[in-house]
């Protein structure tokens, strides 16, 4: 079984071939100079808009050769990045070839390591050269590849992104389905199929139709030029090529047991996976290749998510089935790289599987945006911090991989009302300015970890990787938990407890102090202005009944929706000297005092409907914080 967080995978070891380990990209559109990691069999790039996973893709689609033969993407001027100096260059490293791809591609084998280096310079226009150039490299000293005519056995299949699939596949000119024929039928089979369509042109040209036809063109025609130099006609079918036979083909498609229909009522969906198995059909010739790249742009198109899963499932397991023993032949790898917006695709695999694709100076006066490659196999988790991210995508889909601002709360609560806490009272009203602040809001993902155990999120979104960090920002929200007097119990998470003295008479009265751990973790991290610890004083349903405010009406109002015969209960509540601390207490004392989820969704109905609530001030400071503008 596969890690939690990834598709099954088999146990069986996977035989040894070359793979592409990295490719360093310079000068290329938004890639200044940036090294992108691979994993052996696939590979996510995520990320937001413009952050360069398409760029990585035209890179690599530029730096191998097509493996049907025919390239469509060349290098263009415009292509180079306007702050680069010099050729653009792309450098790939292999690693884990065999003793018989080290001799094949020896030029740009390094003995000391295995590994091979090809490289591609690109030369934009000169007077001298109107038409650029480019060159071919190899190994680690960059000389001219004395053989670069083998690298026609490290190949890419290319799927783009938006296709109109039912446009391709229902084309008139039949490209599509011939190439389809080529693949998968040999060529004596095909040659007997065109011939045989002959025949059949041959005999159908001598049915009374045509000849009928044929008989009265020759009486008009003869008419007319009997008197100068007769001409004779005859309505024929032209000698049949498989491109013109695939031309007049269709295909169709339905569920198991219903009638084949054309591809427009099967759906958006469907005739995209129709459409991509027709280009996977290429990968058939990977196996006459050492390495064949599978570049796949946006796969989640039109897919549902249970049908991305499949899709993703489906491209692993044809990386890893790939590799045979190529003592007899090429290995035929295929190594899948795709890019995505889809956290359903981005939770569907291991997180050392995913490499996020981030902008470096957005926005800067002086800098232009550079596209910076962070790999999350590089984040410094150990294994059980790994597979609690793991878990955690794989259960909820989340946006956490694409956010640049994030919230981390412990819980359902805190999920729901921080956004209507920040709609309703802290960035309320018509001003420009506070519009402008629920406009920021809306990009900032409210991650719910279900614990308080924060520190694995807070590695994976803050540790440095070459220098940049997954996110911008992060505001966690936590609850400060403190003992109550005469009550002995921890707190049953020791991962975040901090030790105490249990002679120090304070420390009696506090279980832990989540946010001194968490500033600690920070400064290991060499985390500055990036992250604010919002504490809470008790917990948040407590500390919502903010002193000088009428907000214990409405959370009288969302207690007694759940409990309506319990009203004195709640003027224990409301009437204490510290209401705050007593609803504090009586959460501690009895779990079930309320539905925390309920109760928080209670509390944000009324905020919704125009009640009069002020924010409590750890909340306030927080958002004010995180989305940037002031109350």
């Amino acid at each position: 079984m596969g890690q939690a967080g990834s598709p099954d995978v088999s146990d069986e070891p996977v035989p040894q071939a070359m793979h592409l380990e990295n490719i360093r990209i310079q000068g290329f559109r938004s890639c200044r100079d940036v090294v992108v990691p691979l994993q052996p069999t696939l590979t996510l790039l995520v990320g937001e808009n413009n952050a360069g996973k398409s760029n990585v893709i035209e890179a690599l689609r530029l730096a191998t050769s097509p493996l049907s033969g025919r390239r469509s993407r060349y290098f263009e001027p415009e292509d180079t990045n306007r702050s680069w100096e010099g050729p653009v260059t792309f450098t790939m490293t292999f690693k884990g070839a065999t003793s018989f791809q080290q001799a094949q591609f020896i030029s740009g084998l390094d003995l000391a390591t295995g590994d091979v280096t090809h490289a591609v310079r690109f030369h934009a226009p000169t007077e001298e050269e109107p038409r650029g150039r480019s060159e071919r490299l190899a190994g680690l000293p960059m000389a001219a590849d004395p053989e670069p005519e083998k690298r026609e056995h490290i190949n890419h299949v290319y799927l783009a992104p938006l296709r109109d699939a039912q446009r391709e596949l229902d084309s008139g000119s039949g490209t599509r389905l011939a190439s389809i024929i080529r693949y998968l039928v040999p060529e004596l089979q095909r040659e007997a199929f065109v011939a045989k369509a002959q025949q059949a042109m041959k005999a159908l040209a001598g049915h009374e139709t045509i000849q009928t036809v044929n008989k009265n063109l020759q009486m008009h025609l003869s008419g007319l030029t009997d008197g100068s130099r007769e001409q004779l006609v005859s309505a024929g079918f032209d000698p049949p090529e498989l491109s013109r036979l695939a031309r007049s083909l269709r295909l169709k498609m339905a569920e198991h047991d219903v009638e084949f229909a054309d591809l427009a009522a099967s759906g958006l969906g469907y005739t995209n996976l129709l459409f991509m198995a027709t280009v996977i059909v290429e990968l058939q010739n990977a196996k006459n290749s050492e390495l064949t790249v599978f570049l796949v742009e946006e796969p989640e198109a039109h897919l549902h998510p249970q049908l991305q899963a499949v899709l993703l499932d489906f491209l692993l397991e044809q990386a890893e089935k790939s590799v045979r023993d190529d003592s007899q032949g090429p290995a035929g790898r295929i190594q899948v790289v795709a890019t995505t917006h889809s956290p359903n695709l981005a939770s569907a695999v291991g997180s050392a599987n995913v490499v996020v694709m981030r902008t470096a100076n957005p926005g800067s006066a002086t800098k232009a945006p550079e596209s910076v490659a962070l790999p999350l196999s590089k984040i410094g988790l150990d294994q059980t911090e790994r597979r609690k991210i793991d878990q955690y995508l794989d259960a909820t889909r989340s946006e956490l991989l694409f956010a640049r601002r994030v919230i981390l709360v412990e819980g359902i609560a805190e999920a729901v009302l921080f956004p209507a806490i920040a709609r309703t009272c802290v960035f309320a009203g018509d001003d420009p300015a506070a519009a402008k602040a629920r406009r920021r809001l809306r990009g900032v993902s409210t991650i719910n970890i279900g614990s308080v155990d924060f520190a694995p999120y807070l590695k994976l979104l803050l540790s440095p990787v070459d220098g940049h960090r997954l996110v911008d920002s992060v505001l966690v929200v936590t609850d400060a938990d403190p003992g109550i007097a005469g009550d002995p119990e921890v707190d049953a998470d020791d991962s975040a407890a901090d030790e105490v003295e249990s002679s120090d008479p304070v420390a009696d009265t506090v279980r832990y102090n989540r946010a001194s751990a968490l500033l600690a973790l920070a400064a290991e991290l060499g985390v500055g202005n990036e992250l604010l610890i919002a504490e809470a004083p008790h917990t948040l349903e407590a500390d919502l009944l903010v002193p000088g405010s009428t907000n214990a009406e409405v959370l009288k109002e969302a207690y007694l929706r759940q409990h309506p015969r319990s009203k004195k209960k709640w003027e224990t509540i409301s009437t204490a000297e510290d209401p705050a601390a007593k609803f504090y207490e009586l959460l501690q004392k009895n779990k079930k005092l309320i539905s925390k989820g309920q109760f928080a969704h209670d509390v944000a109905d009324q905020l919704y409907d125009g009640v009069n609530f002020k924010s409590p001030e750890y909340i306030l400071t927080g958002l004010e914080w995180l989305v940037g503008e002031p109350k």
